[in-house]
């Protein structure tokens, strides 16, 4: 039969409990306290990335093949495909309700279309009535940045209507769905066409990500918890020490 040392048990016991919770402790302060700089190095980001779009730089011209960044500001030569454009519902600018004009652009026969974003058109109150978004199919250069179509977290409905007559209103498409209307391949992208205030239509871009002041509200957080931590392990530390003592 093993024989059972309580008292070795005991003290085996007795050194947990003494040392176990600092030690945790202290590596709940290492964490909040990495976790707090992390937030501050995406707040760094998140500047550098609004620097970048609001300075920007020349234009990238868009040939085949080549690999474009979020937001960099790129040109293309080709037409529009003035007969099948894109009405995206439900797109509130300057507290109205209204669309934004999606037109594909040819750049060659044999090379996928680039969507364009040619900026806001508001709604009229006839829903009937269809917002005037002509627009040439003359071979023309146009500018803008690379971006990406408007998205929620849950679409409510399906992406266009039965109604398959153009333009065709669509509820926060997808690039997939879009050139499957289309009938033809897609860039990954799309260009938010530059301001031009000699258009109708409302151009006013934004950086997708959020800015810097959720992550320094997070950074806070995380240091505040490491503070709280840090202060009961003093505190214990204090505790201890004086029973000892006495």
């Amino acid at each position: 039969m093993t024989e059972y040392n309580v008292d070795g048990r005991n003290e085996i016991d007795g050194l947990f409990w003494r040392y176990a919770p600092p030690i945790a402790g202290v590596l709940l302060v290492a964490l909040f306290v990495s976790l707090g700089f992390w937030q501050l190095d995406r707040a760094s980001g998140k500047i550098a990335v609004r620097k970048s779009f609001e300075e920007g730089g020349g234009y990238l011209p868009l040939v085949e093949s080549i690999e474009v960044a979020d937001s960099q500001r790129i040109s293309a030569e080709g037409r529009f495909i003035a007969d099948r454009q894109f009405l995206l519902e439900n797109i509130i600018a300057n507290g109205r309700l209204g669309y934004y004009v999606i037109t594909a652009f040819e750049i060659a026969a044999d090379q996928p279309l680039l969507l364009v974003n040619r900026g806001w058109i508001a709604s009229s109150t006839d829903r009937t009535a269809q917002p005037d978004i002509s627009v040439a199919e003359s071979r023309i250069e146009i500018r803008g940045r690379a971006g990406r179509l408007p998205r929620v977290g849950i679409r409510s409905g399906e992406a266009f209507s039965d109604d398959e007559a153009w333009p065709r209103l669509a509820n926060y498409p997808q690039v997939p769905e879009l050139s499957l209307a289309l009938g033809r391949e897609l860039l990954p992208f799309v260009l938010l066409l530059d301001p031009d205030e000699s258009q109708p239509l409302l151009r006013q871009w934004q950086p997708r990500e959020q800015g810097p002041m959720m992550h320094y509200g997070y950074a806070f957080q995380w240091f505040a918890m490491a503070v709280a931590v840090l202060s009961i392990l003093v505190w214990q530390l204090k505790k201890k020490r004086k029973h000892d003592t006495s």
